[in-house]
């Protein structure tokens, strides 16, 4: 697959390089437009007791972290060709061990690299090459890097997008992400030089395996009271992290299929509901699904009441248990930053969250969203002592306050100018061990600027 993709990736830029030469000959018909920007993301992060996948909690923990990413993007008619390259570093306040760590400069790496074709034959668009891709509620497909938090997100891949016409869509997909990266890095991943650091491995999945895969999605909006859309989506794992459900052999691979509705069912009240089943290697059956309704009353503030239901299967074996939802190419930080660690890697699995949540729009730049509900484990997983877990992960709730701080100064350099902030909150249950069953708290301050 990685073969096939670079040798597709150096085909197209033959083609535009061979354009681009008759494009100086004719500058009549066609020109090059040439584009380049970046952003810079800061944040501060403080954490306490927060959990673990192992019923535990974690020490600790406050921290710097810096990324910067800066593009590039040539387009001629209806081709694109766009490179974004980045950098995070980080810098650890506690816990101790993470001193050595993400420190600067870290290392620079090639984010997004692709050809864009658009509109060929009038019906259809193509990707091909590093991208980052999302469908739907991004519950089944959005993060590819899973190894590396929120550093990067992308996939080496190709999308083939037909457009039937304004409001149905098809996209088919292969894709790929290899355990390490295996396009040029500047710079060196961790420090493992300093006596007593722990050194960090971007180990892109995160699993100490390579994953793969290949899908459709098809989105239907010409019915605009109950616009939907259905997905099938299969993956393949090769590496350590497959042998623990295939008995030693190093490959196992998933089908997934789903659909999601989307009905408005008067001008003030809408619906949302997904549901996914999932079949494949040493007999498994799993299933994810999720149902929501919202009430947007026209009134001050624009507020959105979200009352909704989050569901994965598990298995008492744990998280490679037979009956356990298995994420499929989508590892985000999901619900909030609290209860993303219960899981290895931010895999979801076994988890039941009903919640309330509230959007509210302060002004035209300013916007706050709240959410609180009890979370469970469905499935009593086993301890590992002959007895089991408890099901009751605790209660959960989150604040966020987003500020567009480009709205506020009338000034052109403060245009793409951000600023937020969020606090989380976790009462445990009887999900976690009872002498590591404090309260967690999670605090975030953000700064963003796009130029």
């Amino acid at each position: 697959m990685k073969r096939c993709m670079t040798l597709a990736l150096a085909y197209l830029t033959g083609n535009l390089l061979f354009a681009s030469d008759a494009m100086v000959l004719n500058q009549d018909k066609t020109t090059l437009d040439l584009s380049f920007g970046g952003d810079v993301r800061l944040r501060y992060d403080a954490t306490n007791n927060m959990p673990n996948e192992k019923h535990g909690e974690k020490a600790h923990s406050d921290y710097m972290r810096l990324r910067t990413r800066l593009w590039g993007k040539a387009k001629m008619d209806q081709l694109e060709l766009f490179l974004r390259v980045a950098d995070e570093f980080r810098y650890y306040r506690s816990a101790e061990g993470d001193k050595g760590k993400q420190r600067f400069p870290d290392v620079v790496f090639i984010d997004n690299l692709y050809l864009k074709y658009t509109d060929l034959f009038d019906l259809m668009d193509i990707k091909l090459g590093r991208q980052e891709m999302a469908f739907g509620a991004k519950r089944i497909i959005s993060d590819g890097t899973g190894g590396d938090g929120s550093r990067s997100n992308s996939f080496d891949a190709a999308r083939f997008t037909f457009k039937f016409d304004n409001n149905r869509t098809l996209d088919a997909f292969g894709l790929y992400v290899a355990r390490h990266d295996w396009l040029p890095t500047l710079g060196e991943t961790h420090d493992a030089k300093v006596k007593g650091t722990k050194g960090y491995d971007y180990e892109t999945t995160g699993y100490n395996q390579t994953e793969y895969g290949a899908g459709l999605y098809y989105t239907d909006k010409s019915n605009k009271q109950i616009p939907w859309e259905a997905y099938y989506v299969w993956k393949g794992e090769a590496g350590e992290h497959s042998k623990v459900m295939t008995k030693g052999h190093s490959n196992f691979q998933t089908h997934t299929f789903g659909l999601r509705v989307l009905p408005k069912l008067t001008e003030t009240l809408s619906g949302e509901a997904e549901v996914a089943v999932q079949v494949g290697d040493e007999s498994t059956l799993a299933a994810m699904a999720y149902g929501g309704l919202t009430y947007a009353p026209k009134v001050a503030l624009k507020p959105k009441f979200t009352l909704g239901v989050q569901y994965m299967s598990g298995d008492e074996a744990g998280a490679r248990g037979e009956h356990a939802w298995k994420p499929v190419f989508n590892r985000e930080t999901g619900v909030g930053e609290l209860v993303a660690p219960m899981f290895n890697k931010y895999a979801y699995t076994n988890f039941l969250y009903p919640h309330l949540k509230v959007a509210l729009s302060l002004s035209d730049s300013q916007n706050l969203t709240l959410q609180s509900g009890p979370m469970f484990a469905p499935v009593r997983e086993a301890d590992g002592d002959g007895g089991s877990y408890g099901s009751f992960r605790g209660v959960y709730a989150q604040a966020k306050y987003a500020l567009t701080l480009g709205n506020l100064i009338d000034r052109a350099w403060a245009k793409g100018l951000g600023f937020a902030v969020t606090g989380e909150v976790l009462s445990k249950g009887n999900y976690f061990k009872e002498d590591q069953d404090d309260t967690a708290l999670f605090g975030r301050v953000e700064m963003t600027y796009k130029f």
